[in-house]
């Protein structure tokens, strides 16, 4: 009796003590959400992971960013910034988004609503955040790959295996009666358990899919459960249709937990009998056909739980430090009005506003006075607007625009390319999309600054005005003064400019309406300390180059 009464009392503490660590895990996991509310993550951005999801996603978008306009935005910095998500799951459905801005107005302004709920029910969220904290494992990034169409591949030797394990149970039943089957018995278990082996080496890559997917389809149901305003229709009919996955995956996944010596001899005869009767290669198969029919269903899934948290994360970032609001679509047309905009990546960045009305924008100024940054702020909150309804800014108006841009060329020295042929090329592809049925957004810093002076002039004016047809909105940066007369009838001019003081070169990188008036780069190079013979010489050049126009 005595014995009963230990035994209990251990039973009882060990059930305590497995209560108090899960709950000293729950709390854990609480604090780490609310210590993170509104921060930008920590740690390491394995993009190659990340992006699985956006590999194999053959949704048709409305325009998918170009590559050069993910090198001239610094895309992978942004995004690093932009995701606060909770899942794996939740980043990857965030970086498609990110990198396909949409036209889909409503479904944008759903988002926010969404993104809202989650501001305003604090405890509902963090209860939503826990589930998703399940899917923060390396491997929940393998999800994607049972979304691939040629993923997956059933062996044209699955009718046999069958048959060879219901002979393996016939010679089990008449071996009692016919001795002589042990022989047959022992070459089978021989041949079953080679191929139960080699099964396992040639679906590795589903070794980490399977368990996350079940996972998921785990989360899914929890979610459905949760009041929250998200559209359940198509997650619940495919967390009915996945149950028979998660039956045989129990199947397959049997016999694979750690424990104590006794519980691992009993796992080795559990192996065993599943090599033996090839018990995990026939359900592989048939996991195989299930799921090449279903993918439907677990795209559903993943886009179901991925964004909810996308909303989290959008609801994270706004309550950061940084000012945000919601951007503003107007109608097709020439006009876009931008008040105190700025760029997320850069500390203490300074504001600027603008209102373009029926022209396209030439922006002049020296290096270093703000005008390429200006260009990529504008770039970056055109994609934020039209992926995750936020602006850096306290006000965006603009129609639904594609961005297409120029900012960053790199001589290409593998395919032997100067400068000169990359800015062509470039220049090429921004061309064709002139004339499409889409608005497009043209931003360009210094058109063929990789060739002579006239020819640069001569051409940049042709594109420039080519460029500016129908109601695309032209923004472009140069330092070619020229160019200003030429466009004037279609482009209005603002500049950056800088001052000298006491020999001190500053810029208030603020934006101002109208051509630049002064010269400060022979002034810039007596400030340096040149000899005063180049300074002489060079200024002497410059009245003369500007008396017969040439710059």
């Amino acid at each position: 009796m005595p014995y009963f009464i230990f035994a209990f009392i251990v039973i009882i503490l060990l059930i305590a003590l497995d209560k108090s660590n899960k709950k000293k895990k729950e709390q854990k996991s609480i604090l780490s959400i609310r210590n993170q509310w509104g921060k930008v993550k920590d740690g390491y951005f394995n993009f190659e992971l990340i992006e699985k999801y956006s590999q194999v996603n053959k949704e048709v978008h409305y325009h998918e960013l170009f590559d050069q306009t993910i090198n001239d935005i610094d895309f992978y910095d942004l995004f690093c910034f932009i995701d606060r998500t909770t899942s794996n799951v939740g980043q990857q459905y965030l970086f498609d988004k990110l990198k396909n801005p949409t036209n889909d107005i409503e479904s944008l302004k759903q988002l926010h609503e969404h993104a809202s709920f989650f501001s305003k029910n604090e405890a509902v969220r963090e209860k939503v955040q826990k589930l998703l904290i399940l899917l923060n494992s390396s491997d929940s990034y393998n999800i994607p790959n049972l979304l691939s169409t040629d993923v997956f591949v059933k062996s044209k030797w699955a009718s046999l295996y069958i048959v060879d394990s219901l002979l393996v149970a016939l010679f089990l039943i008449i071996l009692p009666f016919y001795h002589a089957a042990i022989l047959w018995l022992m070459l089978l278990f021989a041949i079953n358990m080679f191929l139960h082996y080699r099964n396992k080496n040639h679906t590795y890559k589903f070794i980490n899919s399977f368990p996350q997917l079940n996972i998921l389809i785990n989360i899914a149901s929890a979610l459905c459960k949760e009041d929250i305003p998200f559209e359940k229709r198509k997650a619940e009919e495919g967390i009915t249709n996945l149950k028979a996955f998660q039956n045989k995956f129990r199947l397959i996944s049997f016999g694979q937990a750690g424990g104590d010596e006794l519980l691992q001899v009993l796992l080795v005869l559990v192996e065993i009998i599943k090599g033996l009767f090839l018990v995990e290669l026939i359900t592989f198969n048939s996991l195989i056909t299930l799921l090449d029919k279903k993918q439907r269903h677990i795209l559903a899934l993943f886009q179901f739980a991925g964004s909810i948290d996308m909303c989290i994360s959008i609801a994270s970032l706004r309550r950061g430090e940084l000012q945000t609001c919601e951007p503003t679509f107007t109608g097709k047309g020439k006009e876009m009005c931008l008040e105190n905009i700025y760029h997320p990546l850069i500390p203490g960045c300074v504001t600027n506003s603008i209102v373009i009305e029926g022209k396209s924008v030439l922006i002049t100024g020296s290096n270093m006075s703000g005008k390429t940054t200006f260009l990529r702020t504008i770039a970056v909150n055109s994609i934020l607007a039209q992926s995750i309804y936020t602006c850096f800014a306290t006000a965006y108006q603009a129609p639904v625009l594609k961005l297409l841009s120029s900012i960053r060329i790199d001589d290409n020295m593998l395919e032997g390319k100067s400068y000169y042929l990359a800015e062509v090329d470039t220049m090429a592809s921004l061309i064709k999309e002139v004339s499409s049925p889409c608005q497009n957004l043209f931003l360009l810093d210094e058109v063929f600054k990789g060739t002579n002076t006239i020819e640069r002039i001569a051409s940049a004016k042709a594109i420039l005005s080519y460029l500016n047809k129908h109601d695309n909105i032209v923004i472009v940066s140069t330092h070619d003064i020229e160019l200003s007369e030429f466009l004037e009838k279609e482009y209005e001019l603002y500049h950056f400019e800088e001052t000298i003081i006491n020999d001190q070169l500053t810029f208030d990188h603020l934006l101002k309406r109208g051509p630049i008036k002064t010269r400060n780069a022979i002034k810039i190079l007596e400030m340096s300390s040149y000899p005063s013979e180049i300074i002489q010489e060079a200024t002497e050049l410059t009245k003369t180059l500007m008396s017969v126009n040439v710059t």
